[in-house]
């Protein structure tokens, strides 16, 4: 492993993900549906809102294809997704950096009598052997783990000849980020087009947009990434199919209903990058 500077910025950044990340990625919607237990009608009630919100996801998930396969979910959340990937795949293995998480899905697991489990470990030293995984799933986690590119070699070995990845990461190139940052949006744009594209330290309000925890804090790491970088990152794929998704009723759209931003928005300057990726 590497030691040194970088070795110990890294660590660091482990220590505070798996701090941040112990209180679950929807709390917060879960809290503001009055939702005060894991209990299987609390849990139903979360999931329906998280799909409502999130529309498009299970067209990605492609869960029908998932039948008889080994399937790796990387960032657990709340566990929705896990519960669907566990329902229809053969074999169902969670990991997340924080224990929280990990717990969720693991009663989930259980509640529902669902095959598979959860582990706490890191995706940027995976403790899995290399083409162990029919397919890979991660939503809004890879941009968090401060090392991007590596996640994503870490990905592509886990996965078997032939298998898929479904990565969801941050635009750098959305709506948002030309209205709330505009001068390292415009810094991203144009080093895309002059092949030279790095990923770039985020400020707190910049993260605080995307993730923050009950008290107001941001998570500690994040970056954004455009559709032409994250292609040039997943160049060792054999196939790269990008997506954008996702828009909110927020300015410079305030006025204008969510459900009429998905379908136009989403598309072209959406928050989120969807990308299938094969091996």
């Amino acid at each position: 492993m590497t030691e040194g500077p970088a070795a110990t910025n890294q660590a660091e950044i482990d220590r505070k993900n798996a701090e941040f990340w112990d209180e679950l990625c929807g709390t917060q919607l879960a809290q503001s549906l009055g939702i005060t237990d894991f209990s299987a009608e609390s849990l139903a009630k979360f999931d329906r809102y998280y799909l409502d919100i999130y529309p498009y996801l299970s067209k990605y998930l492609a869960l029908e294809a998932l039948a008889g396969k080994d399937v790796l979910e990387i960032g657990l959340g709340y566990g929705t997704v896990a519960q669907m990937l566990a329902a229809h795949s053969q074999n169902y293995t969670g990991l997340d950096i924080a224990g929280g998480p990990v717990a969720v899905v693991n009663q989930r697991l259980s509640l529902f009598g669902l095959r598979g489990t959860a582990r706490q470990g890191n995706i940027l030293e995976a403790p899995f052997e290399s083409n162990r995984f029919d397919a890979v799933v991660t939503i809004g986690c890879l941009h968090h783990t401060g090392n991007l590119p590596r996640a994503l070699a870490e990905v592509h070995r886990v996965l078997r000849p032939g298998g898929t990845a479904l990565v969801m990461i941050y635009n750098a190139l959305s709506y948002r980020r030309w209205w709330n940052a505009p001068g390292a949006t415009w810094r991203t744009f144009r080093q895309d087009y002059f092949g030279s594209s790095v990923d770039h330290a985020t400020s707190a309000s910049e993260r605080a947009a995307y993730d923050r925890d009950r008290s107001g804090a941001a998570a500690p790491a994040t970056v954004f990434t455009s559709a032409r970088r994250l292609r040039a990152l997943c160049s060792h794929f054999s196939s790269v199919v990008i997506h954008k998704e996702n828009a909110e009723q927020e300015p410079p759209f305030s006025r204008l209903r969510r459900t009429t931003l998905l379908p136009i928005l989403g598309p072209a300057l959406g928050l989120d990058l969807y990308a299938t990726l094969r091996k």
